[in-house]
């Protein structure tokens, strides 16, 4: 409880600050613009790069595990997509919905917490872990807002395939997961200087959308008082994420036979509050972005509680 304190409380105190921040005309919305815009493009990729990079990938993934990391990310995604859909919401808030419901802070809080509490031999596992969750949760996001969102004009001349490809694979956080692998697959060792710079690139990560979400913060609190169309949706994505996530994980690794320790981490894993990188998506695409920074701020505050009764129960 004293780690997971420690690791939860500074995620508080920069959203603080950035809230405060906000209240100065200097740090309006503009500046939250740049700086999702600075960890979109450059400081998210170079965080997944360097994680993906590190990985000894040699020791492989267990089957088991990965179907059973698939599968319950899937699952959450699409109850989340189902609850907004049931509360009446168009498909493309649905689709922000089903991310903030599936996709924790598995980089930032989840590998770090993951080795104090499992122990140091659960780094390989929480990292290969992490990253699958962030690829496909962040795939799973860009092919359906694609589907969605196709209109008139240039796109509906350009194939639906070669639409997807250019969506995908041209995002820069999956470009990033991209490169790391290959560094990772073939045992390249980056030049120090290399690898450092975008170590520091990638710390910007954390700190800037944490930031930039305390900047929105408080007009997002705002707005939603008079939004009781997305109480409900807000609320699924939340019970979700913090509980019907983390039983299905469960559920998983007990019936496909999950060995240790892929199954206690990826129960944490499951279990684990929003991180501002949920927001740094949604408002790259201009939806649900002001009710996933509430979304993100409650599920860390409730994780105070739920995150503790998950690790007793751990398998």
């Amino acid at each position: 409880m004293a780690d997971l304190l420690g690791r939860i409380l500074p995620v508080f105190a920069v959203i603080a600050v950035g809230a405060v921040a906000g209240r100065f005309e200097r740090f309006g919305e503009r500046t939250a613009t740049v700086l999702n815009d600075l960890v979109y493009w450059i400081a998210l990729p170079a965080l997944i790069f360097t994680s993906v990079a590190g990985a000894d990938l040699s020791a492989g993934i267990p089957g088991s595990a990965l179907i059973a990391s698939v599968a319950v990310l899937l699952v959450a995604y699409a109850l989340g997509w189902l609850a907004a859909r049931l509360a009446r919401r168009p498909a493309r808030e649905a689709n922000a919905v089903g991310l903030v419901a599936g996709w924790g802070n598995v980089g930032y809080l989840g590998i770090p917490l993951t080795v104090a509490v499992l122990g140091p031999a659960t780094a390989f596992a929480a990292s290969l872990t992490s990253t699958l969750h962030t690829a496909l949760a962040i795939t799973v996001f860009l092919v359906a807002a694609t589907l969605g969102g196709r209109g008139g004009g240039e796109e509906t001349a350009v194939a639906l395939p070669v639409l997807l490809a250019r969506r995908v694979l041209g995002n820069p956080v999956v470009i990033g997961i991209a490169a790391g692998a290959v560094v990772a697959l073939l045992g390249v060792a980056l030049p120090r200087p290399v690898a450092t710079t975008i170590e520091l690139l990638g710390d910007l990560a954390a700190l800037g959308g944490l930031f930039a979400l305390g900047i929105l913060l408080r007009g997002a609190v705002s707005a939603l008082r008079g939004a009781r169309s997305q109480w409900v949706p807000m609320g699924a994505a939340v019970l979700i994420k913090l509980v019907v996530m983390p039983l299905l994980a469960l559920g998983a690794v007990a019936w496909l036979g999950v060995p240790a320790p892929w199954a206690a981490v990826l129960v944490v894993m499951c279990a684990l509050p929003d991180a501002a990188t949920v927001f740094v998506l949604t408002a790259q695409h201009r939806t649900w972005y002001r009710e996933s920074t509430a979304v993100v701020v409650v599920t860390t505050v409730l994780s105070l509680l739920t995150l503790p009764l998950v690790v007793l129960v751990l398998p």
